[in-house]
């Protein structure tokens, strides 16, 4: 019995050792590796350096051009529609109602200020014309009345009260001529005309309608025979002889532009045709359908151009100045979009730098951002460069 407990006794003991020790034992930690590879990477905040040996760099014999930069005045590229200059375009319209009995012109028709377009027969114009007669012959007879009063009071036949009566109604009669008078200097009728009729007893009631401008005329609106209301159009005279050009900015790029400023005028299909002008107003707000600042570039046009409804090119120079960074055509390569260059940093050294392009021109490319001036960038050997860079980028994957 007291064997059993001994034996009992040892195992307890066992036990309570084993439980010791793996109390004791340090644990074991997991890591799981959650990096990416390099290629995978945000590229966007890391310089990469091409590291040239001492051979390389002697046998790539790469030169490097500094980039200087200079203050231009800074230009703006622009849409632009032409429209008739204001004074040089008119709607011609009748204004009274009536028939149209002639029509002088045509379509495409040269017509000079004051020449006739059309006659309109209209009963409303010879009433005007019977009332102008009218009140010239009662304003002709108090006149002459008023001036018999006059020389019968000093000879004190008739009285004080006479004449004054006679002079209210002279001057009733010359306010009703005045106002025949201006009805049909209102139609168009001009001082000849309206002579005429005082001179002569017999009188057609048709309106000549003429042209109020120099120029072409664009359309007809009328056929011969048509009646017409008043006010109804007739036809449009152009004089194309000045045109007004009107620009569509960007609203950034409007708080560069004033009335002053330069503008050459080139046509989309044809770059080389230019016609050079300035700025000669400037909308204040948006316009409702391209949501741009207008501006207004009235131009003589040469030769016929350019011609209302034609769509334009602008290059507009503004008197506000920007740091220009320009670098030879031919340091410049892409990676897909991007477009980048290699940058000197000593010299064994070089450095893939993406850059933004505003344009290029010719062997030229004008750099938005991405270098600076005193800076060096690589003009040969730029593949070689761009195949190390990929070489590298590999190599870390």
């Amino acid at each position: 019995m007291k064997s059993k407990f001994i034996h009992f006794g040892i195992v307890m003991i066992l036990f309570a050792f084993a439980a010791c020790n793996s109390g004791n034992e340090p644990k074991k930690e997991v890591v799981v590796e959650t990096d990416v590879p390099p290629s995978l990477k945000d590229d966007t905040e890391k310089t990469m350096l091409i590291k040239l040996s001492d051979k390389e760099r002697n046998e790539l014999s790469i030169k490097t051009e500094a980039i200087k930069s200079e203050f231009v005045d800074h230009q703006i590229l622009a849409p632009g529609v032409v429209f008739p200059s204001p004074g040089h375009s008119s709607i011609i319209s009748t204004p009274i109602n009536g028939q149209v009995t002639a029509i002088k012109v045509y379509e495409g028709d040269r017509v000079n200020k004051g020449q006739e377009l059309y006659r309109i027969q209209s009963l409303e114009y010879g009433n005007l014309i019977s009332e102008y007669l009218q009140a010239y012959a009662q304003e002709a007879f108090q006149k002459s009345r008023l001036a018999r009063l006059e020389q019968l009071v000093e000879e004190r036949i008739s009285s004080t009260s006479e004449l004054e009566q006679a002079t209210a109604e002279y001057q009733r009669a010359s306010a009703s001529l005045k106002s025949a008078y201006a009805k049909l200097r209102a139609v168009g009728v001009p001082d000849s005309e309206i002579a005429k009729f005082s001179d002569s007893g017999n009188f057609e009631p048709t309106l000549k309608i003429v042209a109020p401008i120099d120029g072409v005329i664009e359309k007809n609106f009328v056929e011969l025979g048509q009646s017409v209301n008043a006010l109804e159009n007739l036809s449009r005279v152009l004089d194309t002889h000045e045109v007004l050009v009107r620009g569509y900015v960007s609203p950034g790029d409007a708080v560069l532009v004033e009335p002053g400023n330069a503008v050459d005028i080139s046509k989309r299909e044809q770059e080389d045709v230019t016609i050079k002008g300035k700025i000669t107003s400037v909308n204040p707000g948006l316009d409702e359908t391209s949501r741009s600042v207008v501006v207004n570039i009235i131009i003589p046009s040469e030769d016929g151009w350019p011609k209302p409804g034609e769509n334009l090119r602008l290059a507009i120079t503004s008197g506000s100045q920007k740091e220009t960074v320009a670098i030879l055509l031919q340091a410049l390569t892409y990676d897909g979009d991007q477009p980048i260059v290699f940058v000197k940093k000593d010299a064994n050294t070089f450095e893939r730098r993406p850059i933004e392009v505003d344009q290029i021109k010719g062997d030229f490319v004008f750099v938005a951002s991405g270098l600076s001036a005193g800076e060096e960038v690589a003009v040969t050997k730029v593949f070689s460069l761009k195949a190390l860079s990929r070489f590298d980028i590999i190599s870390e994957e």
